[in-house]
């Protein structure tokens, strides 16, 4: 369980969680007690038809029973005699025979119920007395007594005789108790060749039809009008009578009115007995059971909400940790995400402003590749970009500050302010770029056709007027040099060396304000054209031994001696240039002809001999010795640094030496004592190391190979024999045990 403050999020997830909880329990509670009330419904269906079955086996054979009986009974041919002889001097005679008779006919079988015989034709004897004319296994009666005893009146003993003149049908009269509850049934019939006063009556207690068992509400029905309840209560007549209604007898379940009704068909008599059974509920038992469950469900799911909740926050938690207060006993969450969100979306402002400033430096950048560098067009076009095949012309704009007035920041705030409001102005603009190259010097990049076109643009972009100083002029002079308009990207490098050129005669111009290279036609095919920065620049590579040093010499003479026609003077000066940069060479490499390339410069014979071209071809061969020799010492130092690298790693291997190691050594940093490695040997150092190690391992498994794996690595400066038998592997694509098992192979070969 987490123990931290409380946030008002944790909070609000744990009640939800606990919400959660209690709608699936009651989903659960829902669709279980849904599937266990049906559950129980069907098995209560089920032990009711069971029941159904048996009460109608029992009904059906107990009243089959009795049919029977009573069938053996009418049949019988003393209490036939017996039924003829009133009257006569036999009838007491076989009055005691049919009492016999009847005794044995009744006790015949197993279901328990008494037989009568009523025979009434109203004769008075000598004595104004009745004549007995009820029979049973018992005795005989008189009517009155039968009647008083079966709890029946003369009315219906009258409705009975009146029933059997019109009527051959047996005839059913139920009996009740005090209580109004059904206890049997008076089952009279009469014998189709008996005399009208003959009838025979079974008293069917109605514990033989439905047992003890039976529910307590049932009711009897045949195809001929018979209703019997099970009670002579008002409501439950009531009732039984409403379910009686469309009832369909035909099946055996019927489910009506909130009841279950069981049909029992009595095929013998034609009756149907139906009992009434109450809806199934659960009873209290079952209910509480069911209730616990559900609690025990809730609680469970709960607590297990509960730990996800948790779960689930404590990253959360982790995250807003550093930013909660140590005191605090509650919290919010939000509150701190937005407080948070504040500052990030103050960081991504300043982000962005910083991404725009950064790609204004990119594209600033390309472009000033596209100018300085040669292959600048080569890179990948950054927004704005120009089409390919666009015509431009470059400007180079030159700020030339006053140099009789004293530095002061305020006028300098006033260059800034004028530069930003030309880049301003380029910005807004598709048709040119404004680059900045260093403090005092900018570039134009300008789509024109013609110069004219150049011109014109030129001077309506350097239109915006700059606040004055104090004595209300500029501090500063500005000139723009346009390059000849030239087509495709390609070209601008060379229109930037044009301005460049152009730029080296402004202190012979006037001080226009767009210059062009019409402008020192005359004094360009006068001078010769060898600028400081291009001396530099020859001499810097011929000492870094680079062969681009010898092109730029080629350039140089090209340009001078087959583009121009020079005066002898100027051409002679020329020529003494180029003799001064051999001699500063060699200053800047801090040694003389004679040690580096092993011979000297006859200087004065190149002085002397200026306009012989043997002094221009011997100038290009010093040049090329000097890059030349410059390459193998490079090259002798290499390979002798190589040299004690490797020797170290030979003399160290065993030992668990690493690149910090072999840079202490050489007194270098890491990373480029790494690189270093890897420029002289083609290889990285552990890879170098590792090979060398699995090497020397190989070369001891081939003396011994039964030396141990873990002394093998402990001997090739391995740390862990898992390491090394993964390099072995990497490096031979074999263990060392199968490499030893290759190795006495080999010699049992060879034996």
């Amino acid at each position: 369980m987490l123990k931290h403050p409380s946030g008002l999020y944790h909070q609000k997830m744990k009640f939800v969680f606990l919400l959660l909880a209690a709608a699936v329990t009651l989903a659960f509670a829902s669709v279980s007690g849904i599937f266990l009330s049906q559950k129980s419904e069907e098995n209560y269906m089920s032990s009711i038809t069971v029941s159904r079955t048996i009460l109608e086996e029992k009904s059906a054979a107990s009243l089959k029973e009795i049919s029977n009986t009573m069938t053996d009974i009418v049949n019988d041919s003393l209490i036939k005699e017996w039924s003829v002889s009133e009257g006569t001097p036999d009838f007491y005679f076989l009055s005691s025979k049919a009492q016999k008779a009847l005794l044995k006919h009744a006790g015949a079988g197993e279901t328990r119920f008494q037989v009568y015989l009523l025979l009434n034709n109203g004769q008075i004897d000598l004595e104004n007395n009745t004549h007995s004319t009820v029979l049973s296994p018992e005795g005989s009666f008189s009517i009155s007594e039968f009647l008083k005893k079966k709890g029946l009146s003369a009315k219906d003993l009258a409705d009975i005789q009146h029933y059997f003149e019109t009527n051959m049908f047996p005839y059913v009269i139920p009996h009740y108790d005090e209580k109004g509850s059904l206890v049997s049934l008076y089952y009279l019939i009469k014998g189709c060749k008996q005399p009208r006063t003959c009838i025979y009556m079974a008293d069917i207690p109605i514990s033989s039809l439905v047992g003890t068992a039976t529910p307590e509400k049932y009711w009897i029905s045949g195809t001929n009008g018979l209703f019997i309840s099970s009670s002579q209560d008002e409501e439950d007549l009531k009732l039984f009578k409403s379910l009686q209604k469309d009832l369909d007898s035909n099946k055996d379940i019927v489910r009506k009115s909130g009841f279950y009704i069981a049909n029992t068909h009595l095929l013998s008599m034609n009756w149907n007995i139906s009992y009434l059974y109450d809806r199934y509920s659960l009873n209290a038992m079952n209910i509480f059971l069911y209730l616990v469950s559900v609690m025990a469900i809730f609680v469970l799911l709960c607590a297990v909400f509960y730990y996800v909740a948790n779960l689930l926050y404590k990253p959360i938690y982790k995250v807003l940790q550093p930013h909660i207060k140590e005191d605090s006993q509650s919290y919010d969450e939000f509150g701190i995400l937005n407080e948070n969100l504040a500052k990030i979306q103050s960081l991504n402002h300043s982000l962005l402003a910083t991404q725009k400033t950064t790609d204004t430096l990119l594209a600033q950048q390309y472009y000033q590749n596209l100018l300085t560098d040669p292959n600048g067009c080569l890179a990948p076009k950054e927004k704005p970009f120009f089409p390919d095949n666009s015509r431009f012309c470059v400007g180079l704009i030159c700020f030339t500050p006053d140099s009789s007035l004293p530095p002061d920041d305020s006028r300098f705030c006033q260059l800034e302010l004028y530069k930003n409001l030309i880049f301003k102005s380029c910005l807004q603009r598709n048709d040119l770029v404004f680059v900045k190259l260093s403090m005092y010097r900018y570039a134009l990049i300008l789509i024109s056709d013609s110069i004219e076109d150049a011109k014109a643009l030129a001077a309506q972009v350097m239109s915006p007027s700059p606040e004055t100083d104090e004595e209300g002029g500029k501090y500063w002079e500005e000139q723009i040099i346009l390059s000849s308009v030239k087509e495709g990207f390609e070209n601008l490098h060379p229109c930037y060396l044009e301005t460049l050129k152009i730029a080296e005669y402004l202190p012979m111009l006037p001080h226009d304000k767009i210059i062009t290279h019409a402008q020192i036609a005359d004094i360009d095919s006068a001078t010769y054209s060898y600028p400081l920065s291009m001396e530099n620049k020859l001499i810097q590579t011929v000492i870094e031994g680079q062969e681009q040093a010898l092109e730029l010499f080629d350039n140089l003479i090209r340009e001078n001696l087959v583009h121009k026609v020079l005066p002898m003077e100027v051409l002679q000066n020329f020529i003494y240039a180029l003799i001064g940069t051999v001699n500063r060479i060699f200053q800047e490499m801090k040694t003389c002809p004679e040690e580096f390339i092993g011979r000297s410069i006859d200087y004065e014979h190149w002085y002397t001999h200026w306009a012989d071209s043997v002094t221009i071809t011997g100038i290009k061969t010093v040049l090329t010795e000097t890059i030349r020799e410059k390459n193998r010492r490079t090259q002798t130092q290499d390979e002798a640094v190589l040299s004690r690298m490797l020797d170290y790693i030979h003399q160290n291997y065993h030992d668990n030496i690493m690149l910090n190691d072999l840079a202490d050594q050489f007194n270098i940093s890491p990373k480029y004592c790494g690189i270093l490695f890897k420029q002289l040997s083609d290889n990285n150092f552990k890879d170098y190391l590792n090979n060398y190690r699995i090497n020397q391992a190989k070369a001891l498994l081939e003396k011994d190979p039964f030396l141990k794996t873990k002394d093998l690595s402990t001997l090739t400066g391995f740390n862990s024999s898992n390491t090394f038998i993964r390099v072995f592997s990497k490096y031979t694509g074999l263990t060392p045990q199968k490499y030893a098992d290759y190795v006495m192979e080999k010699r049992d070969r060879n034996k």
